[in-house]
């Protein structure tokens, strides 16, 4: 079984078992590994300041220009993993396999069931070159395999009506392969990526709310694929593909724009690349942020023992 997240058993005070998965995750079952111990520092101290110095209203994935970075990410992967095409074969394969000439319930059901199969396998492989590719490249590479297909698609559809006695089947034959080749350039970055990169942006003291903010926007645009996908594909058919081409070139531009590197970097310092030196951050890296309002709590800390030893002194006097 999978053993729960060390950091929200530290946030519960089961501190001996946090460390026992730090542990068995990074060195083999030793507790007393350097490495164990500068994570469970880290994880330990991080999440305490983020207790004691901030709030968690939901006002605050937009308070700040890092949370507002966060939140463009956790909305647009939420309506990118629905909206980039992939709701119009997936939930209506038959109407677009119609628009080639395929209507043969059979036909249909042995596309439908060797996709399924493309689909398993290769959303699975990609899990393994995630940490050794990096997110941000994925993602990019995704968004582009699924541009060049829809609109390598869109071309096929308008010229099958166009071939010898009304059917183009090379044209045909080429929406299949390109239908395919879609889903796992689709797979190569929002099939596994979806919830572990939204849930990498995020603080522990926001994982939560974000990750709610993420499926809300899911949720909308599975409405929207269930309720006007088809209404579009039967009015104008392959033109609709049109929009998709449009939108995927917009995805593009807000994923190189605003998605980040997280390869090889510990949850914790995530924070930095969004937040910067303002980063509540405690253990061996911590933050400017942080250093000076430790100084700052010590310093009143000192100041207040000194008046009441002071006050004290006065007393016995």
């Amino acid at each position: 079984t999978v053993p729960e997240s060390p950091r929200w058993l530290i946030s519960r005070g089961k501190l001996d078992k946090a460390k026992k998965v730090l542990a068995y995750v990074h060195a083999q079952g030793d507790e007393d590994d350097e490495l164990v111990n500068v994570e469970f520092e880290e994880i330990q101290q991080t999440i305490q300041l983020e207790k004691e110095l901030e709030s968690n209203s939901w006002l605050e994935l937009f308070s700040t220009p890092g949370n507002r970075h966060r939140s463009i990410i956790l909305i647009s992967i939420g309506f990118f993993s629905q909206w980039s095409g992939n709701g119009i074969v997936s939930y209506f394969l038959p109407q677009v396999l119609k628009l080639i000439g395929i209507t043969n319930s059979n036909t249909v059901l042995t596309i439908n069931l060797i996709l399924s199969a493309v689909n398993v396998v290769s959303a699975t492989g990609i899990c393994f070159f995630v940490d050794k590719f990096g997110r941000r490249r994925l993602f990019l590479s995704s968004c582009t395999g699924m541009l060049l297909c829809f609109v390598a698609t869109t071309i096929a559809l308008a010229r099958f009506p166009y071939g010898p006695g009304g059917a183009d089947h090379n044209a045909g034959n080429a929406v299949i392969v390109f239908i395919f080749l879609y889903y796992i350039s689709y797979n190569i970055g929002f099939s596994g990526m979806l919830v572990s990169y939204s849930s990498e942006i995020l603080p522990y003291r926001l994982r939560a709310k974000g990750l709610t903010l993420m499926f809300f926007c899911v949720d909308l645009s599975l409405w929207f694929n269930q309720y006007v996908n088809p209404i579009a594909l039967e009015h104008i058919g392959w033109k609709y593909y049109l929009v998709y081409c449009l939108w995927l070139l917009f995805e593009f531009f807000v994923v190189w724009r605003f998605y980040i590197e997280t390869k090889e970097t510990p949850l914790e310092e995530i924070v930095q690349y969004f937040d910067g030196d303002s980063a509540i951050l405690g253990g061996g890296a911590a933050t400017t942020k942080v250093t000076e309002l430790l100084q700052a709590q010590n310093a009143t800390a000192i100041e207040e023992n000194e008046k009441g030893a002071i006050t004290h002194t006065e007393v016995r006097g």
